[in-house]
């Protein structure tokens, strides 16, 4: 008889807490980064800066072992109203040497990132990543370089 009892309390206090979170009101506050169509604008974020790229991905098509090495300059703006600091930028491969400035970039002040890859030693396709961080509200963004040497 206890066992019944028991069981019935356990039942009552369950159908009560899910009656009782079924009412409650649900707020969600999803940011979905895959979506990199969407721009945070910097008024969005105050006290931040915003790290914003004219060109993310860079394809050079057919490229002849000779043209080696090829070099990309990405540029930046910093369009939040603090000064950006690139902490660092990694790279996919040994044959990538990287510039970028190490001192802050003013608000509204624009940079770059020149890349020079060597692809004496390569053939066929190939996919480069850069890998960006920075103290910006979108802390680490990936720049992209592809071609296919002949």
């Amino acid at each position: 008889m206890k066992k019944v009892v028991i069981f019935a309390c356990a039942g009552l206090v369950v159908l009560t807490l899910s009656v009782f979170l079924l009412g409650q009101k649900k707020t969600t506050l999803y940011v979905d980064k895959k979506d990199t169509n969407t721009a945070i604008e910097s008024s969005e974020v105050q006290g931040m800066p915003v790290l914003k790229f004219a060109k993310t991905k860079y394809d050079f098509g057919s490229i002849k072992k000779e043209d080696s090495p090829i070099t990309v300059v990405f540029e930046f703006q910093n369009e939040g109203d603090v000064p950006l600091v690139i902490q660092k930028v990694d790279v996919s491969c040994g044959c990538m040497s990287i510039e970028y400035p190490k001192q802050p970039t003013m608000p509204k002040g624009t940079g770059t990132i020149l890349v020079k890859i060597d692809l004496q030693n390569q053939s066929g396709t190939f996919n480069r990543t850069l890998f960006v961080k920075s103290n910006a509200t979108e802390d680490l963004i990936l720049l992209r370089i592809k071609g296919q040497v002949k």
